[in-house]
């Protein structure tokens, strides 16, 4: 605690302590009431910046990335707050977002996913990708379809 708070704090306390000396028989209460702001951030802890096509691929028709994007997300918010998922390309059909057993489908152009509260200030998201491919993409080396965000709802 700084000098100016501690004197302000001890010369407040010698105050109310004279007063209730001299006053025994009364009372006061004072009620304090604060609001708090939810917020959040996040940290980007790895995105996978390209996703590789093999011919591989292509026959099968989709491509699976784990653990491509990994966020460390902190928030005070008890109602959750979204991911935003922002891009995309007509390169890929469909995009599953899959996350401790949960699949989320995404447009090609985005989407967001609600996250609950967990419980937690600090959530670390491991966030894998089933890419279904289009026709008409050749095999090679491609930009990561999207950027995530996460944001109070």
């Amino acid at each position: 605690m700084n000098k100016r708070i501690w004197i302000s704090v001890f010369t407040a306390g010698i105050l109310v302590s004279s007063y209730n000396f001299g006053l025994a028989q009364n009372k006061a209460s004072i009620m304090v009431s604060a609001t708090v702001v939810a917020r959040i951030s996040q940290s980007v802890i790895h995105q996978a910046p390209k996703i590789s096509v093999a011919e591989d691929d292509i026959k099968r028709g989709f491509i699976e990335i784990p653990s491509a994007t990994i966020l460390q997300i902190k928030t005070n918010n008890r109602n959750g707050y979204a991911l935003f998922f922002e891009g995309g390309s007509e390169l890929f059909k469909e995009v599953r977002v899959l996350e401790k057993g949960r699949s989320t489908l995404l447009s090609p152009n985005g989407g967001l996913i609600h996250q609950s509260h967990s419980g937690s200030n600090v959530e670390i998201k491991d966030l894998s990708y089933k890419i279904v491919l289009s026709k008409n993409i050749q095999p090679g080396s491609y930009p990561f379809p999207y950027t995530v965000r996460a944001s109070l709802l």
